[in-house]
Order: structure tokens, then C-alpha cells, then sequence
């Protein structure tokens, strides 16, 4: 049980936390206004295309980090403390769990009216996890190399 929640719990409550059905705190209308608001607050005569811009760079990167937290949580989950470093199945399942979530994620956010499933949105989850689970790998090798 305490593996369990040392290791398999943090992911759970992370997709939980990112499940778009209950978290509206990421939907449009909240996320563009607070981020117009916060342009006007520092630049008053803020127009609307810098936040727009701004809005969609911070959208996609959330996208981005959001999947790459997961990935790296269901890596270290696969793990659960094993004295190896780096196993390729575990980076597979991590991987392919956290990929997998991600375009769920975006075909359910298609049926809330405040939000909106995008397949480019999908490839960037995907993106997040990919690139997480590459640093692990670097890491993990760079690790090897050093102790050989």
C-alpha cells in the first residue's frame, strides 16, 4: 500500500487534476480573461491581439507541461524505486498511458461547451510526454556512462 501511494497516487491525482470534465479552471472564456486582465493591468492600452497571442502561447504551453508532468509521474510510477535507472518498457507505458490520456482528454473536452478538442492540441500532450520521457532517457544513460 505504501508503494502504492508513494508512487501509483501522484499520477492518479495528476490526471485528476487535468481531467477536463471537472477542471474548468483551463477553459477558454476563464484562461483568456485572466490573461487580458493581467496584460491591461501592466500595459493598460493593451490590445487585443498581444493577449490573444500571448493567451495562445500559454494555452499550448500548458498543454505541453501538463503531459510531460504525467509522463514523467507514470515513469517514476513503472519505477517504484527499483535500483535500475532507465527501463524501455517503462518510458513504452509511461508514454503510451500518458499519449493515450491526452487524446481523450481532447475528445471529451469536444462534449463541454466552454472547451474545445483539437488534435493539434492532442499532438502537443503528446509532444509533452515524448519530450519528458527523452529527458529520462539522457538522463538515465548520462548516469550509466558516468558510473561505468
Amino acid at each position: 500500500m505504501k508503494k502504492f501511494i508513494k508512487y501509483w497516487l501522484p499520477p492518479l491525482i495528476w490526471m485528476a487534476i487535468i481531467f477536463p470534465v471537472g477542471n474548468q479552471f483551463l477553459s477558454s472564456p476563464f484562461l483568456y480573461g485572466l490573461n487580458l486582465s493581467f496584460w491591461r493591468w501592466l500595459f493598460p492600452d493593451t490590445g487585443y491581439a498581444i493577449s490573444g497571442v500571448s493567451y495562445i502561447i500559454i494555452r499550448k504551453s500548458l498543454h505541453f507541461i501538463e503531459y510531460a508532468i504525467l509522463a514523467f509521474l507514470l515513469y517514476r510510477g513503472f519505477r517504484a524505486g527499483s535500483p535500475a535507472k532507465w527501463k524501455f518498457n517503462w518510458a513504452v507505458y509511461a508514454g503510451l498511458i500518458a499519449i493515450g490520456y491526452g487524446f481523450l482528454d481532447e475528445f471529451l473536452q469536444s462534449f463541454i461547451p466552454s472547451r474545445k478538442g483539437s488534435l493539434i492540441d492532442g499532438l502537443i500532450n503528446s509532444a509533452g510526454a515524448v519530450f519528458t520521457l527523452g529527458i529520462v532517457a539522457l538522463k538515465s544513460k548520462k548516469r550509466l556512462i558516468h558510473h561505468e
